[in-house]
């Protein structure tokens, strides 16, 4: 019954609808979601700077629902409603009252289908990374791990469309599947694997000229290369020309670490190797965890980039969300150059670090 209801809930959170303010209701069986404010650095709630990312809000995200966690992909839909996928075959949803701090219509559901029949270990056979949505039809592309494919959804999550299991991507290894995937302007896809070698120190990914989860789609293959050290976990458009990429990295002496890149479509081209820019670092004492989830919005002329994190399932770790507003490039050359002068200032001969009335500089 539980599940019933949290599939109905699904379906109408992913029907548009307005709502009232109004006092927050009892929770109804484990579906509540609760969102704890949070600062960037818990030492210094006042730093608001990553590199080119201003920290905006953020929030410790918690449920009672023992299906609740792993998350590693989202999408963003209109009026705030977020669609949250977790690595066990399960959907996270709500519409997010910022102010308020609160979910709305929350629900926590399972996908209609997938590689692997729903059963006591589903979280071991539906091993979901990635998730892409067309505005346009409404419909959801999912990429699954293990049994490496790509499904496609109806636009309420009914049900599987289509689903298709490419050879390009049968010898990908076990765990390191479709972990970030795009979906172009012109219908074409971008599948990334996290951990199948190519080349060069780089990860093999599959340009699809067409529909993944179509059988009759051609891949062809390209290697993108992250940041050293590190494995890409998603990728979100940015524009036209561009995406954001989104990689972590966990070693036992630095523990764990995020870099968001942007890279050049123009660069995704078969038989090639794709780099892509770092613009940010997140790392102690920032708050960090297992950042596998990436999504894109926009306010007025401002791109906001939002990251969610994976737990693991672990009482151990976090799911995280955090927003971030992206600088564009020429403010945050110019605030490197204004450190570079400073740095230059201080190091002259003759420099003070206090003002004449004995303050220190700022």
């Amino acid at each position: 019954m539980i599940r019933l209801l949290a599939c109905l809930a699904l379906f109408f959170f992913l029907v548009p609808v307005t709502y009232v303010r109004g006092p927050l209701a009892p929770p109804v069986d484990d579906q509540y979601i609760a969102l704890e404010p949070i600062a960037l650095d818990p030492r210094h709630p006042e730093r608001t700077r990553a590199g080119q990312l201003v920290f905006l809000a953020g929030w410790k995200i918690t449920s009672d629902n023992g299906e609740f966690g792993g998350i590693s992909s989202m999408v963003i839909l209109p009026d705030q409603r977020f669609l949250m996928l977790s690595d066990n075959g399960t959907l996270v949803g709500f519409t997010f009252d910022e102010a308020a701090h609160r979910a709305i219509r929350p629900f926590i559901a399972p996908l209609p289908d997938g590689p692997a029949k729903p059963n006591a270990f589903a979280r071991q056979n539906w091993d979901s990374e990635s998730l892409v949505h067309n505005p346009a039809t409404g419909q959801y592309w999912v990429g699954y791990e293990h049994q490496h494919s790509i499904w496609r959804y109806g636009s309420s999550f009914s049900r599987k469309e289509a689903a298709n299991f490419p050879a390009a991507m049968q010898q990908w290894p076990e765990n390191g599947g479709a972990e970030a995937m795009l979906r172009l302007a012109d219908g074409r896809f971008v599948v990334f694997s996290e951990s199948a070698e190519h080349a060069e120190g780089a990860y093999r990914a599959l340009f699809f000229d067409s529909d993944p989860a179509d059988s009759s789609s051609t891949a062809q293959a390209f290697g993108y290369r992250p940041p050293k050290g590190y494995k890409l976990t998603d990728a979100a458009m940015l524009d036209d020309k561009s995406a954001l990429m989104l990689h972590r990295r966990f070693t036992p002496l630095d523990g764990v670490s995020a870099i968001i890149s942007i890279a050049r479509l123009a660069d995704f081209q078969p038989g090639e190797i794709a780099t892509s820019t770092p613009i940010a670092t997140l790392e102690p004492p920032l708050k960090v965890d297992n950042m596998e989830a990436l999504a894109i919005t926009r306010e007025g002329a401002d791109s906001i980039v939002w990251l969610a994190s994976d737990d693991n399932f672990s009482g151990l770790q976090e799911s995280l969300l955090l927003k971030f507003r992206l600088l564009p490039e020429k403010a945050t050359e110019k605030a490197r150059s204004a450190r570079r002068q400073k740095q230059k200032a201080e190091a002259s001969p003759g420099f003070s670090a206090f003002e004449s009335d004995g303050s220190l500089k700022r």
